[in-house]
């Protein structure tokens, strides 16, 4: 499958069909339909086949599928391979990894399967919610690194607070305390080393766009390629701060054009625009120019 742009991926309900089908019209990047979270014990195994039936008949537009399975060690997650799989999805959200054996066991599941079906093996990614447990976050280094699967990391404070027992996670003003401070930071480092994507976590005051805005645009300055969503609402609020804008993407192609000039002469750092630049400024430019294009600019 083709790698597509992740500003913003958007969590479906598996179990709820009209928010199913109302998600086919959103302008998020990728859907991701739950089994998790948002579907109770006693229905996971029958929402199971709505998502199958979903990932066969729903037309996104090219669009990235994606299934958060449950935890290998809840019970469910092997079935939830099993059983959807067979609907090629772009790839699964992994919860709860503890260490990269977690990661390595649902890879060798996905091995399995991927030969039973006759899809090329590696094909189907895994996204990984690093952080939702103490254990997660201390080895998210070896986790995002875990497996070739891996397309993108992102982190989760809710769980993490909750085994925690802590009883805020922001200030008064909205920022975020040490620990999920600590978390995100950790995130788009462990990402970054291991050649993956970041993605920021959901923002669950859904009625601050405001908020929300602020987050994207601080999560885009640590390097975050994109963010999780759980409300059609902020979807053009991640959309926008994720993706450079034109005027963005012509300075960096003025800014490679400036540094092919300046190497016929044999000149790797120079004055432009009022600043010093050199071999990383380069690198960075062609970082933008490259998303810009994939965002259509």
């Amino acid at each position: 499958m083709t790698e597509g742009l992740r500003r913003s991926l958007h969590f479906v309900p598996g179990g709820n069909e009209k928010m199913m089908a109302k998600a086919l019209g959103l302008p998020a990047d990728g859907l991701i339909y739950d089994l998790e979270d948002s579907v109770p014990a006693d229905r996971k195994v029958r929402t199971r086949a709505t998502v199958r039936a979903w990932l066969e008949g729903g037309d996104l537009g090219g669009r990235e599928r994606w299934v958060r399975m449950n935890p290998l060690v809840s019970g469910f997650g092997r079935g939830d391979l099993e059983e959807t799989l067979p609907g090629r999805p772009h790839g699964y959200v992994v919860p709860k990894p503890r260490r990269a054996a977690d990661v390595r066991e649902v890879a060798q599941h996905l091995d399995r399967l991927e030969e039973h079906q006759g899809i090329p093996n590696g094909a189907t990614r895994l996204l990984l919610i690093a952080t939702e447990t103490p254990e997660g976050l201390l080895n998210i280094a070896e986790l995002a690194a875990a497996s070739p699967r891996i397309a993108a990391v992102s982190w989760g404070i809710e769980d993490l607070g909750a085994s925690m027992g802590l009883p805020r996670t922001r200030d008064a003003g909205g920022r975020y305390l040490d620990i999920p401070r600590y978390a995100r930071m950790m995130c788009a480092i462990a990402a970054s080393a291991a050649g993956v994507e970041a993605l920021d976590t959901v923002y669950t005051d859904i009625d601050d766009l405001d908020g929300l805005r602020r987050e994207c645009e601080e999560a885009a300055w640590m390097g975050f390629a994109g963010k999780l969503s759980v409300h059609p609402t902020q979807i053009d609020v991640i959309n926008a701060a994720f993706a450079p804008t034109r005027e963005a993407v012509a300075e960096a192609q003025e800014l490679i054009a400036a540094f092919e000039e300046h190497e016929r002469r044999g000149v790797y750092a120079f004055r432009f625009k009022g600043r010093m630049v050199d071999a990383p400024h380069l690198s960075q430019a062609r970082k933008v120019v490259a998303r810009g294009v994939r965002a259509g600019h």
